[in-house]
C-alpha cells in the first residue's frame, strides 16, 4: 500500500467554518523548502496570508516569495528564478455550493494549498528563463557555454547570396 506524505502546505480551517462571518486569522509561512508537487520544489517558500470567514466559506489574501530552480533556455545551466505569489481566492463551503472548477474546503475543514501555490508559481516562472540577462548562450559550433570564455570557433562567412541582406543589418 503506498501511502503519500500529507502536504505541508495543508491548513485546518474547521474553527474559521463555525465562527462569525468576518472572523480572520494571519497564517504565516517560512518553509526552507517546499515540495508543491512532484514536478515543482518551491526553496525557500515565505510571506503570510490572511484566511478570512464569509459568507460563501474562507477566503484567502495575502503574498508568498519563494525561488524556483529552472533551465537557461541559452546555456543549459541552472537558473534560479524569484517568485512572488499573490494569493487570491475564494475556497467555498459547503463543497456542494461551490462552481464547477472552483476551490473547496473538505468536509474535515482542511484547505490543501498546494495546487494554488503550483498553480501560482507555474505562471510567475517566465516562458525562457535565463540565469542572468546577458547570458551568452553556447556555441552553435561545439556546444561550449560561451559565458566562461570563447571557444576559438571560426565564424562562417555569409553565403554569398544573402550578402545583400547582411548590407540592410548594417
Amino acid at each position: 500500500m503506498n501511502k503519500s506524505r500529507p502536504s505541508r502546505l495543508r491548513f485546518n480551517f474547521g474553527f474559521l467554518l463555525e465562527a462569525p462571518i468576518g472572523t480572520f486569522r494571519e497564517v504565516e509561512l517560512d518553509y526552507p523548502s517546499a515540495q508543491v508537487a512532484q514536478d515543482l520544489t518551491l526553496a525557500p517558500l515565505t510571506g503570510s496570508f490572511l484566511a478570512t470567514r464569509i459568507s460563501e466559506g474562507v477566503y484567502l489574501s495575502g503574498e508568498l516569495h519563494s525561488n524556483s530552480s529552472q533551465q537557461c533556455v541559452r546555456c543549459l545551466e541552472d537558473a534560479i528564478i524569484p517568485l512572488q505569489l499573490d494569493i487570491d481566492e475564494l475556497f467555498y463551503y459547503p463543497p456542494h455550493s461551490a462552481p464547477e472548477g472552483a476551490y473547496v474546503i473538505g468536509e474535515n475543514g482542511y484547505i490543501d494549498l498546494a495546487p494554488l501555490v503550483r498553480e501560482l508559481a507555474w505562471l510567475g516562472v517566465p516562458i525562457q528563463p535565463l540565469c542572468r540577462p546577458d547570458c551568452q548562450g553556447l556555441c552553435m559550433e561545439c556546444g561550449q557555454n560561451l559565458n566562461h570564455g570563447d571557444c576559438g570557433c571560426k565564424v562562417e562567412e555569409i553565403d554569398p547570396r544573402l550578402s545583400v541582406l547582411k548590407q540592410l543589418l548594417d
